[in-house]
């Protein structure tokens, strides 16, 4: 429930003052005074640097805020956790702090609170509930409110007609939106089934941005631009529409306005915040789509990149501040990953120009590396990094890099800038850019890189043989996706199961996995974050990053202030310890405000103090 601290009193105490600070306390008790913890409140407003400043209820439902710097007449307050809403509010103003006393009910009808993950049916094991999570939780939340909208829509239709319906519905809306492919313009309204959706959908992934730029180098009518949007060569093969369109059909609900029997702590896991948790957002005033952070040793800033706007930022979390730094290339870079170096070097995969940025964050110098000669297509992707996630050469003074878009491992030499290209193993029933090459990670000691395919295996390349000599097997939904490597063991998130693999790099064998408490989370990238001995998930689907303690073997959860919180990378301050990530769903740009409390909802870097 969220109210406003329009309190006359206060507005008139402190209207004249140039700079104002507040703390907030208070305690969140059941209607016979039991406390509630895991309550999150969160205070927004303007003002501050940040827009947003959360904190949790402990053990005895009592919460405190820092002091915080909001303008007060803009100051809003939230009080949220699944499965209550609040029943009684008392505050009472004491100088420069205001305590408030909350009561909370239980709520029976959870439809406006639960995770976006908790809308696809059927059973977790499935191979059409995982290839669902797969394929469709890879820009967005499956569950998202243009999602359930959309479902909403057929809730007319049973569902043995519900495949021909989702897609007979997508044309008719499409054809109105003016975004329809100019291929299949003519014939949108005549497709049958989710054919017309899932041509759109490959005709959208190849653009970007308020205008629907091309992305990948791609000019519309190239063999490459055609070959994309053939069913076969393209992200979304016939092969795997065949498991998913049915199992959406029969599984994703046309009903949202009740849920009941959903269980926070039986659905999500135990909580991992505390009374000393913290979380703060910052809004970003351009509306890119910001996937990455980063925080380089030696600079006081944390960096992003805006990749469709073809630059980096840098935000100063003092006082909010942003620099750019545009890419200096003509045309349309794609700044797509970035990750730092032990010198503080940030490098940047720009996957439009398919070059490879470096940039010192101390004299803000760039150098620009070329692709090898000849590239007409490529999507320069993610870089090996270690255990500290910084990029390091290996013994012949290479880094690495995936090319996602040929399933290729590329190593560049840092200081000639010669980069060689090998080409990695498929699977059988996929092909080379289907199998999405996604994310690697280097153990230089031992000469090896680590690889992951999203729709095929991992393995690992040796370094000095230059040849791939490992393949880890993983099957059909499960996603090995964004790695982590610690001495000997090798961190795989799985997206498709929500899993975290567990791979001996001796062997290349797997020694254990462990399960996400939310089994439609879909961890997208992992963090190893060594002085907790624990690692930290970057999930999709869920509104909230999972912590994983190595030691215990245990998972825990740290829920996120916003709804469709859609993280894909987490970076660790090696000063501080704390967290840092970003909201980075498609499509792009400004949302209601009404609905989703600013307009800057998907443009924010997010910090968290875990409080531990």
């Amino acid at each position: 429930m969220r109210f406003m601290t329009f309190l006359a009193a206060l507005i008139l105490m402190l209207c004249a003052q140039e700079a104002f600070s507040l703390q907030i306390t208070g305690v969140v008790t059941t209607l016979s005074g039991d406390p509630i913890p895991h309550v999150r409140i969160r205070s927004s407003g303007t003002g501050a640097p940040a827009f947003s400043h959360t904190v949790f209820t402990g053990a005895d439902g009592a919460f405190k805020t820092r002091d915080l710097a909001f303008n007060l007449e803009s100051l809003e307050i939230d009080f949220f956790r699944i499965g209550w809403s609040v029943s009684q509010k008392q505050q009472q103003l004491d100088d420069d702090s205001l305590h408030i006393e909350v009561v909370m009910q239980p709520l029976t009808n959870v439809a406006q609170q639960v995770p976006a993950s908790a809308w696809l049916g059927g059973n977790p094991d499935d191979l059409g509930y995982q290839m669902s999570n797969l394929h469709c939780a890879n820009c967005h939340q499956l569950g998202s409110a243009r999602v359930r909208e959309f479902s909403a829509n057929l809730g007319a239709h049973g569902s043995a007609d519900r495949a021909e319906a989702w897609l007979n519905q997508a044309a008719e809306d499409l054809a109105g939106t003016g975004n329809t492919p100019k291929t299949t313009a003519k014939d949108a309204k005549t497709r049958k089934g989710w054919d017309a959706i899932v041509q759109y959908m490959r005709w959208v992934t190849m653009r970007l941005g308020e205008k629907d730029e091309l992305r990948w180098g791609l000019e519309e009518g190239s063999p490459f631009y055609n070959a994309l949007l053939q069913p076969e060569t393209s992200l979304f093969s016939p092969r795997d529409m065949e498991v998913i369109v049915p199992y959406l059909a029969q599984h994703f609900p046309t009903d949202f306005d009740s849920y009941e029997g959903y269980n926070d702590t039986e659905e999500l896991g135990e909580y991992g915040v505390t009374a000393d948790t913290e979380i703060e957002e910052f809004t970003l005033p351009t509306f890119g789509w910001t996937r990455e952070v980063t925080a380089p040793p030696g600079s006081s800033d944390i960096w992003f990149l805006e990749t469709d706007k073809h630059r980096l930022g840098a935000l100063n979390p003092t006082d909010g501040n942003i620099t750019w730094h545009p890419v200096p290339l003509e045309g349309a870079q794609g700044p797509h990953t970035m990750n730092s170096d032990a010198e503080g070097n940030i490098w940047v995969a720009l996957e439009d120009s398919f070059y490879i940025g470096r940039l010192n964050t101390q004299s803000k110098e760039w150098r620009l590396y070329p692709p090898p000669e000849g590239t007409l297509f490529g999507v320069t992707h993610d870089f090996a990094f270690n255990s500290d996630r910084h990029v390091e050469m290996d013994s012949k003074g290479r880094i690495w890099i995936t090319d996602l878009g040929k399933n290729e491992l590329w190593g560049l030499n840092v200081e000639s800038g010669e980069i060689e290209t090998f080409r990695l193993p498929v699977v059988s029933g996929e092909n080379t850019f289907h199998s999405l090459l996604y994310g690697a990670a280097i153990d230089a000691q031992n000469d090896r890189v680590w690889w992951a395919q999203l729709f095929g295996v991992a393995g690992s390349f040796d370094t000095k043989a230059d040849i791939a000599e490992r393949i880890i097997p993983y099957d059909r939904g499960e996603g090995p996706r964004r790695l982590a490597i610690q001495g000997n063991v090798l961190w795989v998130p799985l997206f498709g199961t929500s899993e975290l693999s567990k791979i001996d790099t001796n062997t290349g064998l797997e020694l254990a996995r462990y399960q996400i408490p939310d089994r439609g989370s879909s961890p997208y990238g992992i963090t190893l974050d060594k002085k907790r001995n624990a690692i930290w998930a970057a999930t999709c689907n869920s509104d909230r990053i999972y912590r994983f303690d190595i030691d215990e073997e245990k998972w825990t959860h740290y829920p996120l202030p916003r709804r469709e919180a859609y993280i894909r990378v987490i970076e660790i301050d090696g000063k501080t310890g704390d967290l840092w990530t970003t909201y980075s769903s498609l499509p792009v740009g400004k949302r209601d405000p009404i609905i989703w409390g600013t307009e800057n909802a998907n443009n924010m870097i997010v910090r968290i103090h875990p409080g531990d």
